[in-house]
């Protein structure tokens, strides 16, 4: 008797180290949708702003053509953002976008009338469903370069001119790493992968560790970028280019063209997917048949997710210049870069204050209280169309 009293006692102290012994799970967040590498961009301005004040009963869809001038060497000597915002839903609204802004004018097709404030973009009044606001946005150079997606150098050189084009999305982000699972991980990679593929926002994810979750080191992402255009020298022939600058891809191209005269560049970036880097080893459809197909160690598989869902991250922040009002609304733009002389300096005549199309004479309302007033907005227009 004392001999089986004695075993099971032997049997439940091993159980019990044995439980003690097991680590603790805890589920990890993944980057995506946010936050944000960086505070820019969007863009900010030097006033403080909510950016929307209204009900949210809105969907808004933000497409966004950002041109920049650069003189001979590739240096940007003016910004200027073409905004469109497609408001679907019915009711009131009231939104500022903030940013360096020098100022704002009605945008082609736009059914209302941008005010401007100190580094804000205002709009007010009524939507009966659907309603375009288009504005052009002439930014401060200085301010807004900084956070341009691509830097160009142009240089003579030899029988021609050279244009240096470098992704200027790169920024360092923390990493962690802990015992995870392989099949997990494998699994989040399609997910990740699937919603790349289809253009889609990064959804909430999250991975299982197994014990603690400690700092592994500080990894350098990027926005993939596709950089297509042309450069010439003076009357010479043009030399066409496109390339991906990350995702995997040299972060630079270098391209020359040969012939006398200025320098002549006009070329696109294009935030886009991470693609090269989330395609599965041995050519398997899935980071799933892979590793069923061989082992593939876990920690290799979780810092490939961290980092490619940082890049599309990174992406998606950069399909941002101007901020959507609708958080959630899907945004797009598009980078041009062209050679442009330097305008020339010239008074800067405030746009007219939002007004509704054909609501009749101009209905202006400084509106200073409240909630509206901690955040520095003024309403400026009220009417019904």
């Amino acid at each position: 008797m004392r001999r089986a009293l004695l075993a099971a006692a032997v049997v439940a102290l091993g159980a019990a180290g044995a439980a003690a012994a097991s680590p603790r799970t805890q589920d990890v967040v993944l980057p995506g949708p946010v936050p944000y590498a960086t505070q820019s961009p969007p863009l900010v301005g030097k006033t403080v702003v909510g950016g929307a004040f209204t009900r949210y009963v809105f969907h808004i869809a933000s497409d966004q053509r950002v041109v920049v001038g650069v003189d001979e060497q590739g240096s940007p000597v003016f910004v200027r953002d073409a905004q469109r915002l497609d408001v679907r839903g019915r009711g009131d609204y009231q939104f500022a976008i903030p940013g360096p802004i020098d100022d704002v004018l009605p945008g082609t097709g736009s059914e209302s009338n941008p005010g401007l404030r100190a580094d804000q973009v205002l709009w007010a009044g009524f939507s009966p469903g659907r309603k375009v606001l288009a504005a052009d946005v002439s930014l401060r150079t200085a301010d807004a370069s900084q956070y341009l997606p691509l830097r160009l150098r142009l240089s003579r050189s030899g029988d021609g001119v050279t244009l240096e084009a470098t992704n200027a999305t790169t920024t360092s982000q923390l990493e962690y790493g802990g015992r995870v699972r392989a099949p997990q991980i494998a699994g989040l990679l399609d997910r990740t992968r699937g919603s790349a593929r289809a253009g889609r926002r990064l959804a909430a994810a999250y991975a299982t560790f197994y014990g603690s979750v400690q700092q592994s080191r500080r990894g350098q992402i990027e926005a993939p970028l596709r950089v297509e255009g042309e450069l010439r020298a003076g009357d010479g022939e043009p030399v066409r280019f496109s390339r991906i600058l990350g995702d995997g891809f040299p972060l630079a191209l270098r391209v020359h063209a040969s012939g006398e005269g200025k320098p002549r560049v006009l070329l696109t970036a294009v935030p886009v997917p991470v693609d090269r880097l989330l395609r599965p080893p041995g050519g398997a459809p899935t980071w799933t048949a892979a590793l069923r197909r061989r082992p593939l160690p876990a920690p290799s598989l979780l810092r490939r997710l961290l980092e490619t869902r940082m890049r599309l991250v990174r992406a998606d922040q950069y399909q941002s210049f101007l901020s959507n009002p609708d958080a959630d609304g899907r945004s797009r733009s598009v980078y041009v870069y062209r050679s442009a002389a330097a305008p020339k300096a010239s008074a800067s005549v405030p746009a007219s204050a939002p007004e509704e199309s054909g609501a009749g004479p101009l209905v202006l309302l400084l509106a200073i209280g409240g909630s509206i007033l901690a955040a520095g907005f003024a309403l400026v227009a009220w009417a019904h169309s």
